[in-house]
């Protein structure tokens, strides 16, 4: 119930009316305000807005607020340390990568000792230019013919040795080629080397005792000569393979020396040519 607050009329003396009285309280001290305990700034945490399935270690809370992390918008299955933002979806760890390592390039096949002059660049095989190399394309392709040769001797990869001469005279086990021809042989006057068929050719020797010099034409119409020597040497054409290329060289040898010798001189040794038959049955 409001109380009357309004103030006694003393102009209507027959009117009174009942005041309450108010009842006095003390005071009420006013106190002290309570200060609010200073809250402690919480660790940022890094925004995902994707899934994280990886174990993430507890961070302890830093003394200082450091910036935040950049937000991740992809999948991440691996670890949880900070790292710069991803736009698409990782399966790995979230370290750098280790940079690549060279490539490393095979050796070609074989090993060259020294260089040596193409075919292009030497007149003639001799003392001053002892040896020459064919490059890949001109130890394969074609034949190579050997004019003024006396005789030849040859060795395929299996060791097999034998030795022949312009009128058809084998010593020796002749080698041929999967198409039946010989390796190395004779056509009429000029010594033929199946150069398509090189991978089975080890090495050979021409002898020339003629009265022309040796001689040597590969397909595309290169050619050089063998120097004929003198009244005491004279040299011969050594053919040898050396890392899938043929090397050319001439080789001095005393001229009073035979075929045989010369065949000793550089290893050859002749295998037995054994004729193989049909079996007979009794």
């Amino acid at each position: 119930m409001a109380l009357n607050t309004s103030p006694t009329r003393s102009d209507v003396g027959y009117l009174r009316r009942r005041v309450k009285p108010v009842a006095h309280t003390a005071p009420v001290k006013p106190q002290p305000a309570v200060q609010p305990e200073p809250q402690r700034p919480e660790p940022q945490r890094p925004a995902a807005s994707g899934l994280t399935l990886g174990s993430s270690a507890p961070a302890s809370p830093p003394a200082a607020p450091s910036a935040p992390t950049p937000a991740s918008s992809g999948l991440s299955l691996g670890s949880s340390s900070a790292a710069p933002a991803s736009s698409g979806l990782s399966l790995g760890s979230s370290s750098p990568a280790a940079a690549a390592s060279p490539v490393r390039r095979d050796a070609p096949a074989g090993s060259l000792p020294f260089p040596a002059p193409a075919i292009d660049e030497v007149r003639e095989l001799g003392d001053e230019s002892p040896v020459l190399r064919l490059n890949r394309r001109e130890s394969a392709i074609g034949s190579l013919i050997v004019t003024g040769a006396s005789s030849a001797v040859w060795e395929d990869d299996e060791l097999v040795t034998g030795a022949g001469t312009p009128d058809g005279t084998i010593t020796g086990t002749p080698v041929t080629t999967p198409g039946n021809r010989p390796l190395v042989g004779f056509d009429d006057s000029d010594a033929i080397v199946s150069l398509r068929h090189l991978a089975q050719l080890r090495r050979a020797l021409f002898i020339g005792r003629g009265p022309e010099p040796l001689g040597v034409q590969i397909f595309d119409g290169s050619t050089v000569t063998v120097a004929p020597g003198d009244g005491e040497r004279m040299f011969v054409l050594y053919l040898l393979k050396t890392g899938g290329l043929l090397e050319l060289r001439a080789e001095p040898v005393a001229r009073s020396e035979s075929d045989e010798s010369i065949h000793r001189r550089f290893a050859f040794t002749l295998t037995p040519f054994l004729v193989t038959r049909a079996s007979r049955s009794r």
